[in-house]
């Protein structure tokens, strides 16, 4: 009897370290705040964090695709760690949902095939939408507006002369290769001489500077960085063209797509996105 009692209690005991083993594993979670540098703490929303898929849940992180190489949304500071304006707000994102998130530097003409093969869950990274890829992916509503802009060398061209794309018929003009909706208005220009693609806008603008081609499309933001590093070198002509980016996922991934729009309208909503908007390009992009 005595041994049956001891065996009794023994069990009892260890179903109670398992209860309360698992009480304080549901309850142990505390809502995470993430700090980032010139915007301020973001919160996570643990309502937002049960909408989450249970792999990502269990994960405790998002594997996003990026281009590392595309200031000022996403590249690489001088000591090497990514930054940039997407990539602020994929951490205020995280934080939010109360996960990590894991960026993927990937070449840009694989990324569509790597989020499809699993790589990653989603690609936050200066995505134009566009009707071909959208046969591909689904997207998030645009978080962002890139404004197309037509940059010459200020020391052999008159910006005066260029009123919008048709201005640049018989003329090279450069592009960045990943920027598909820019390439795609480019290519359609009446009588361009040659649509030159680079990839990088570090690139082009150096064959700008050299007078390899005449002129480089690219998003305003971009533009607007890169001028601002070699003042009184470039002008600018600003076309009433806008691009949208979009977050993608899978077509399949509509869990997650729910959850991600959702914590998005709410870093709209609390003025987050406007911070990093100030951060990044001096005034607020969703006004």
């Amino acid at each position: 009897m005595k041994k049956k009692r001891i065996l009794i209690v023994m069990v009892a005991m260890c179903l109670l370290t398992i209860f309360v083993a698992g009480c304080s594993s549901k309850s142990s979670r505390q809502d995470s705040t993430v700090s980032i540098k010139k915007v301020g703490s973001v919160k996570e929303n643990k309502k937002l964090h049960a909408l989450l898929p249970k792999r990502i849940k269990d994960a405790g992180e998002i594997k996003n695709g990026i281009d590392d190489a595309y200031p000022p949304m996403d590249f690489k500071d001088g000591n090497g760690n990514l930054t940039g304006f997407d990539i602020d707000v994929d951490k205020a994102l995280a934080a939010r949902l109360g996960v990590k998130i894991k960026n993927t530097p990937t070449d840009w003409d694989g990324i569509i095939p790597s989020l499809q093969s699993k790589k990653f869950d989603m690609i936050l990274s200066a995505m134009g939408i566009t009707k071909e890829r959208a046969k591909s992916v689904s997207f998030s509503k645009p978080y962002f507006n890139g404004g197309m802009t037509i940059i010459l060398n200020k020391k052999t061209s008159n910006i005066k002369n260029i009123k919008d794309l048709n201005s640049l018929k018989g003329k090279t003009v450069g592009v960045q290769a990943g920027a598909q909706a820019i390439v795609d208005r480019v290519s359609k220009i009446p009588g361009v001489k040659e649509v030159k693609k680079y990839d990088s806008a570090t690139l082009a603008l150096q064959d700008l500077a050299n007078k390899r081609i005449y002129a480089y499309v690219d998003d305003f933001e971009v533009a607007n960085y890169y001028m601002q590093k070699v003042p009184g070198t470039y002008s600018k002509k600003i076309l009433n063209i806008k691009e949208p980016y979009g977050i993608a996922f899978r077509k399949n991934d509509k869990k997650l797509q729910n959850s991600v729009q959702k914590a998005m309208d709410s870093l709209k909503k609390d003025g987050t996105l406007s911070k990093i908007s100030k951060k990044w390009f001096k005034y607020d992009v969703y006004k």
